[in-house]
């Protein structure tokens, strides 16, 4: 338990700050969102895949994240339609209801819980390479729609900075080409702003902002915290044969509560931002009493 509350403890000193910042900068949010999006993060992906061998990271693993994200994700997407709000609208809660927070709040729970910071790779490499760089290709197509013809739709797709980073760094790893430390160093520089930026601009958002607890927001944070997790441990014990301590590592990675980036992309899209806000604080409250549960239960 001392671990857990350890990792929450990072996180929270991190958006204290930019909880602090925001106070007198407020006007700084909007520019440091989209430096997250279009600089750092798209360099944390660059920087991951150069310094892992893509043949490794479609394992049973990744098999398991990617598939309890997409069916929570899924589930969030039609609920949301069903009650009525607009496609954007209902992308962002997908992201809301399966998007976790791997890099701010996994990392240092994958050290302090389970001893081993490499478990969240598959985790970030799946949701920033593949599932964001989806997500929000389709938010930039819906937001250019009226506009939209066939090769439109394509230019449009492969202006997305993370798409972009997944494709170089996919190609790097797999032709096994030589990266320069001129390259390598710089990017690596910006990736570590990702974390931290991002979990500022979430604090700096709190600023003035009441938290609503309403009907979307708790179908996000039910489907975050505690469907994913479920689907997580049914999928990696029932399909791929999993137990010990590799079932625990993959339900604590289900059980993470809604990433930040969230909140970015929302921001960066003008869509949904309370949503995105709300779920991001409300999840991560609810994430600990969660992942204490699953600790006891499976650690």
């Amino acid at each position: 338990m001392i671990q857990v509350l350890t990792g929450f403890g990072v996180v929270v000193a991190v958006i204290a700050v930019g909880w602090l910042f925001g106070r007198t900068q407020a006007e700084a949010r909007r520019g440091l969102a989209n430096l997250v999006y279009l600089v750092a993060t798209p360099a944390l992906l660059f920087d991951i895949l150069l310094r892992t061998d893509p043949r490794d990271i479609f394992s049973a693993n990744f098999l398991v994240i990617a598939g309890s994200a997409i069916i929570a994700g899924a589930l969030g997407f039609l609920v949301f339609r069903l009650r009525g709000r607009s496609a954007p609208d209902s992308l962002i809660g997908m992201l809301a209801s399966s998007y976790a927070n791997a890099g701010n709040l996994g990392i240092p729970l994958a050290v302090y819980i389970l001893d081993d910071a490499a478990v969240v790779i598959p985790v970030i490499l799946f949701q920033v390479a593949f599932y964001a760089p989806f997500t929000l290709t389709t938010l930039d197509m819906l937001h250019r729609s009226r506009q939209s013809t066939l090769l439109r739709n394509v230019v449009v797709a492969f202006r997305n900075p993370m798409l972009l980073a997944a494709v170089v760094g996919l190609l790097i790893g797999f032709l096994r080409i030589p990266v320069p430390d001129l390259v390598r160093e710089p990017v690596a520089l910006l990736a570590g702003a990702s974390v931290p930026v991002a979990l500022m601009v979430f604090g700096m958002s709190l600023v003035d902002s009441r938290v609503v607890v309403n009907g979307d927001v708790l179908i996000a944070v039910a489907l975050k915290n505690l469907v994913q997790p479920v689907v997580s441990g049914l999928l990696a014990h029932y399909v791929f044969g999993l137990t010990g301590p590799a079932l625990f590592a993959l339900v604590v990675l289900g059980a993470l509560p809604t990433a930040q980036n969230v909140l970015t992309y929302a921001l960066r899209f003008r869509t949904n931002e309370a949503l995105a806000r709300d779920t991001g604080v409300v999840s991560t409250l609810v994430s600990l009493p969660v992942l204490v549960v699953v600790t006891v239960l499976l650690g």
